[in-house]
């Protein structure tokens, strides 16, 4: 005899897969943090660069001491202030990438879902095939 339909099970089989799906996005989500800023300096201090996302300098500071440097010097600092605040950036990115998903619990989890949706399907398909043939054997008389 087949298993009588569970439209309620088909919900809950759904909400699994819904409340699984959360959990995953919840688990990278939460407050947003403030993008990250990287800082560089050259000239001992005196020049200053601080640069954000995608890789633009947001601020350059110059101590007005650095204006009695030669212009090829001065050129050389500001590039290396550059240089050292966009390094800076890409490693608070980097470090503020979230944990790695855990794809194997996730995957065991959709993978349980979906053999428990499996048998709903089956058993819903069976009581309508069930309840065609009674109406079928109930037409005939």
């Amino acid at each position: 005899m087949a298993h009588p339909a569970d439209p309620a099970g088909l919900g809950r089989v759904l909400s699994d897969t819904m409340a699984a799906l959360q959990r995953h996005t919840d688990a990278g989500a939460g407050e947003q943090p403030a993008p990250p800023e990287g800082v560089g300096e050259a000239a001992d201090g005196l020049i200053r660069v601080t640069a954000g996302p995608p890789g633009r300098v947001t601020a350059l500071t110059l101590d007005p001491r650095v204006m009695r440097m030669p212009s090829e010097s001065l050129a050389e600092e500001i590039g290396a202030a550059v240089n050292a605040a966009l390094t800076d950036l890409q490693e608070q990115a980097l470090a503020a990438v979230p944990g790695q998903v855990d794809l194997g619990s996730l995957g065991e989890q959709l993978r349980r879902i979906q053999e428990d949706a499996g048998r709903q399907f089956t058993a819903f398909t069976d009581a309508l095939v069930e309840a065609q043939d009674r109406l079928s054997r109930q037409g005939g008389r």
